[in-house]
């Protein structure tokens, strides 16, 4: 998310649903006094993820650094699954 700060940045979790939002505008004016320009710059990110049943909702952390937004999702531990082979005919 270059050019974005964290207060550009929101993310919320619904129903097990993690939606990450950002906004991007950048108005810049220039020129000389004879001539003069203004030049407006907008854009818009929107991602949704599915969080996995044994995410831990609390325990999400986010960072945004340098341009780049890291989500640490934990899970909890689960007991130890048996693998079945499922037999082709």
């Amino acid at each position: 998310m270059p050019g974005l700060t964290k207060e550009d940045v929101k993310i919320t979790i619904d129903d097990g649903v993690l939606n990450i939002k950002g906004e991007h505008k950048e108005e810049e004016d220039g020129g000389s006094d004879d001539d003069s320009w203004s030049a407006w710059s907008h854009g818009y990110y929107n991602k949704i993820l599915v969080l996995p049943d044994d995410a831990k909702v609390d325990d999400i952390k986010a960072e945004l650094k340098d341009g780049v937004l890291s989500i640490i999702v934990p899970k909890t531990e689960q007991s130890k699954k048996d693998v079945k082979q499922v037999p082709i005919n």
